[in-house]
């Protein structure tokens, strides 16, 4: 966050280079993050309910958005029964990299 420049590389490829503000700001509004028991099928219905495009990065189905707040309620009112919890939020250094390479920096461990 407090750097003038960030890359970011995936696989040995640049695949972002800019400050933190202009990367975050290509995400957009906001992130919603909503955990489910079964990510897959409900990137799949939201997808064909409502036209978006969610991706699903582990086991947590993410939507980038602008103006993520006034989506919040059509994904609760029509998916409740999917949800376990939901969350929205402004773009991190995090969600760029997410964005720009498909999957988190780290992986969490499996137990």
């Amino acid at each position: 966050e407090k750097c003038d420049r960030l890359a970011i590389l995936s696989e040995g490829k640049l695949v972002a280079l800019d400050t933190p503000r202009a990367l975050k700001e290509q995400i957009g509004g906001d992130v919603i993050t909503i955990e489910t028991t079964n990510p897959v099928e409900l990137a799949q219905k939201i997808k064909i309910t409502l036209g978006l495009d969610p991706q699903v990065v582990e086991s947590v189905v993410r939507i980038e958005r602008d103006k993520g707040h006034e989506l919040l309620p059509q994904l609760i009112s029509g998916f409740s029964s999917d949800i376990l919890s939901i969350s929205l939020s402004k773009p991190t250094l995090e969600d760029v990299f997410i964005h720009k390479t498909g999957h988190r920096f780290w992986k969490q461990s499996q137990i």
